[in-house]
């Protein structure tokens, strides 16, 4: 027994004394250990491991602590997976003498963490180790030198606290930054790690939890079985879930996964992704599974339900009240079924685009069958053809009953559509579609007929059009029309198939709402009516300025029964003009030449019960500097006052001074006819602001009784009297 015992000391004091001294020349050299590391995690992941500094402390019990740590990334020269300034472990001695480094309790605190898919396929999650080298042949020679041995490196429990992870996919062109609270991995080099990771981003915050397989190293099948919950303010706002095995994880990544989650409200998630926008969407969830291998994992099922959906910020007065997406198998047609609301009217959506099969295996070649039809009551909308990442071609042939998409676009009654559209670059315009980019991409020709349209109060009828897109260049033409008492006809072009963009837009009694025509030109709403355009335009350049210079031709404008604001007319004729508000007027008429930049302005002039206004003048465009005359004239019951103005400065800071006569002396003239109100004194101004073109007549007002105040406050506020 004794002997057994003094035995038994002897071994243990020769172990001990071996693994002192293996920790005693690790701690005196550290630079042993850091190089194994390094060598370690490169055999195993592929990846450098930077080591700063390297300490080895045995009391009170073995334990390392690295300084300045950085993994490399899969990009050779690209930024690092990982970058953090201090990282402890405890060690354990036993495992040093079978040439094995097995740490436990690993913690890594404050880290950058950067994950990156490059656009070639290549991501910094998929860790491939380095081929071993090649056998020595049968009697060649072995190189001469110190052998290096080979060591693992195990790690039990992973810790990593308070990091920051940017996450960059040239892909999908998705990038984002995030943070982890806390990431803990259990159990690492085990048959089924437990993970669980708590992380957030501003006022949302994540927890992700399960297990997985054998992760370092991995095995031939790696089972992950996890769960993730979303909150918002402490608040639940959706849930999802990851299970089943990923074969040969290291090789070819052979995947049979189920996923699925739901959202009770989409907009929720815009705290994790805040420039995503995402629309007002309820009751959202989405199942699938997914098969495949490698770069090219291929859905097995899709199963999407969703409640309301609000649109709005896309197409505006569109909104769904339901959506059902639905594909059993790879090669089972995946089925569209939609009800909402277009402009107040209920529509659907049904029919099937493809497989899942056709769609995720989509290759130059390939191309799925679209049936979609968009239904209105017993109207409807029908889309056929195919769709291809290179080549896809669609018919588009039916009609509506109503048609809105808010007050910033027509509303159309008794809509027809008949076209045809097809693209050679289907993929490459999803990616990037910008409208230049549509104008390359796309062949279009198709026909549009509408019973009635009505935008803000202006009225059509029997409108149609041939709109033609092909080579970078669209056309609308003609445009016919009938409103207002008038056969209307118009053109637009729009042409990128030369070097530079060129655009050409004709009119010939054409009305619209003078509120939108003041949007497109982007000045504020300060009069009210429907104005009538007449002309012709174009222009060439491929910036604002360019295509400012280069506007050429002739446009006029015309409102009858309109009202001007207050702020208009003291900009043109002063700050102390006395109107408030909108004053009503009979006729307004402008007619402009343009080139070279500048606005020439043959004639501009209005007329209402008190002012009557003529002048001429120009305007540079890109500086919005005015050069005008101006002749305002104050009716007096019979007699009237007017008197001569120039108007210098910008549009937006006018400078009103007297002008001189044509005796070359300031003043007024008092006396004269006073003007009419039975309309005729606007027929000249009308027919030159219409180039001749016919149009309605302005509605004749009697004159009021008196109005001797308001004509002295509108001659005191022209400066006529002091």
């Amino acid at each position: 027994m004794r002997l057994k015992w003094k035995i038994g000391l002897f071994a243990g004091v020769v172990v001990l004394a071996a693994g002192g001294g293996t920790i005693f020349s690790a701690t005196q050299d550290a630079t042993w250990l850091k190089t194994r590391l390094s060598d370690a995690v490169e055999q195993n992941t592929g990846r450098h491991l930077s080591i700063g500094a390297l300490h080895v402390w045995v009391l009170p019990f073995p334990w390392v602590e690295a300084q300045d740590v950085r993994l490399s990334g899969v990009e050779p020269g690209g930024a690092d997976v990982l970058a953090v300034k201090q990282v402890r472990a405890r060690l354990s001695i036993m495992p040093l003498f079978s040439h094995r480094i097995a740490l436990r309790d690993v913690s890594i605190i404050n880290p950058g963490i950067t994950l990156r898919r490059l656009s070639d396929g290549r991501a910094d999650w998929l860790l491939t180790p380095p081929p071993p080298p090649p056998a020595p042949q049968s009697g060649s020679a072995t190189p001469s030198g110190a052998v290096r041995m080979h060591w693992n490196v195990s790690v039990s429990d992973l810790t990593i606290l308070q990091a920051t992870v940017q996450w960059d996919d040239a892909i999908t062109r998705y990038s984002g930054q995030f943070g982890l609270g806390r990431a803990r991995i259990r159990g690492l080099d085990g048959t089924a790690p437990d993970v669980d990771i708590q992380g957030g981003k501003g006022a949302g915050r994540f927890s992700l939890t399960g297990q997985t397989g054998p992760l370092w190293p991995m095995d031939a099948q790696l089972p992950v079985q996890l769960r993730m919950s979303l909150s918002n303010g402490g608040h639940s706002i959706g849930l999802a879930h990851l299970d089943g095995v990923i074969a040969a994880p290291r090789a070819e990544r052979a995947y049979n996964l189920h996923m699925g989650g739901s959202v009770g409200q989409l907009r929720d998630l815009n705290v994790f992704f805040p420039h995503a926008n995402l629309p007002d969407a309820q009751n959202l969830s989405v199942d699938l599974s997914v098969g495949g291998s490698g770069d090219a994992p291929q859905m097995q099922s899709l199963h999407v339900r969703t409640g309301r959906i609000d649109l709005g910020q896309w197409l505006p007065q569109v909104v769904l009240a339901r959506m059902v997406v639905d594909a059993a198998t790879p090669v089972a047609p995946l089925s569209l079924h939609v009800d909402g609301q277009m402009g107040g009217q209920p529509v659907a959506i049904n029919g099937s685009a493809g497989t899942l099969q056709q769609l995720g295996q989509m290759q130059s070649q390939a191309e799925a069958p679209v049936d979609l039809a968009l239904t209105q009551g017993s109207a409807s909308v029908q889309v056929k053809g195919t769709l291809g990442a290179a080549h896809s071609a669609l018919d588009v042939q039916g009609q509506l009953d109503h048609l809105a998409f808010g007050t910033q676009w027509p509303e159309a009654t008794g809509l027809h559509v008949a076209g045809h559209v097809e693209s050679a670059q289907t993929q490459q315009l999803y990616k990037n579609h910008t409208f230049a980019n549509i104008l390359h991409g796309l062949a279009l020709s198709g026909d549009v007929q509408a019973q009635a349209m009505n935008w803000q109060g202006v009225a059509w009828t029997q409108v149609q059009t041939h709109v033609a897109l092909g080579n970078g260049r669209l056309a609308l033409d003609p445009i016919h029309a009938a409103g207002n008492g008038q056969q209307q006809v118009a053109r637009v072009v729009y042409d990128l198939s030369g070097p530079q963009a060129q655009i050409e837009a004709s009119a010939r009694s054409v009305f619209l709402p003078l509120a939108v025509v003041q949007s497109w030109m982007n000045v504020a709403p300060d009069m009210h009516g429907t104005v009538q355009l007449v002309g012709a335009l174009s222009t060439q350049g491929d910036t604002p300025s360019a295509r400012t210079h280069n506007l050429v031709g002739h446009v006029g404008a015309s409102v009858v029964d309109g009202s001007i604001g207050s702020t208009l007319l003291r900009s043109l004729l002063g700050p102390q003009v006395p109107v408030k508000g909108q004053m009503p007027i009979r006729c307004f008429g402008v007619h402009t030449q343009f080139a070279e930049g500048v606005a020439h302005i043959d004639q501009v002039g209005l007329e209402s019960d008190i002012l009557h206004l003529r002048g001429h003048g120009s305007v540079t465009l890109e500086t919005h500097a005015l050069n005008l005359q101006l002749a305002p004239q104050v009716l007096l019951g019979g007699a009237s006052a007017s008197s001569t103005l120039h108007v210098s400065g910008t549009w937006t800071n006018p400078q009103v001074s007297m002008a001189p006569a044509g005796d070359g002396r300031f003043g007024i003239t008092i006396g004269g006819g006073g003007g009419s109100d039975d309309g005729t004194s606007c027929t000249g101004l009308l027919a030159t602001a219409r180039e001749g073109a016919e149009g309605p007549a302005p509605t004749i007002v009697r004159k009021k009784a008196s109005k001797e105040e308001k004509i002295m406050n509108m001659l005191h506020g022209l400066g006529l009297f002091r």
